[in-house]
C-alpha cells in the first residue's frame, strides 16, 4: 500500500471521486452505489488534511501523483499526530 498526502480534508475525497468518475467516464448518479475509487482517510484535526489509499500501483494516478506516493511509515508518522484517537484504538486492538 502507498499513500499520497492532500493537504486538505476533502482533498483525498475529491480526487478519488474524480478517478472514479474518469474510471466510469461519465459523472455519478444517484443510483451508483460507490462515489470513490479508493479509500481515503481525514485528519481528525483540521490541519491534518488527508490521505489517499492506493493498494495498486497508482497507475490511474498522474506523473506527479505518483512521485508523490509515500510509504507506510510516513502514513502511520501523520496518523500517529493527526489521527490520535483512531491511531490508538488500533494499537489498544492489536495488543489485546
Amino acid at each position: 500500500m502507498r499513500y499520497l498526502k492532500f493537504n486538505t480534508l476533502d482533498g483525498a475525497e475529491e480526487r478519488s471521486a474524480q478517478l472514479w468518475e474518469e474510471t466510469l467516464g461519465r459523472d455519478k448518479r444517484d443510483e451508483d452505489v460507490s462515489s470513490a475509487l479508493y479509500p481515503f482517510v481525514v485528519a481528525e484535526i483540521s490541519n491534518g488534511g488527508s490521505y489517499l489509499l492506493i493498494p495498486d500501483e497508482g497507475t490511474l494516478l498522474t506523473e506527479s501523483e505518483t512521485d508523490a506516493l509515500e510509504d507506510e511509515d510516513t502514513y502511520q508518522q501523520w496518523r500517529q499526530i493527526y489521527q490520535p484517537d483512531e491511531y490508538m484504538a488500533e494499537l489498544a486492538e492489536e495488543n489485546s
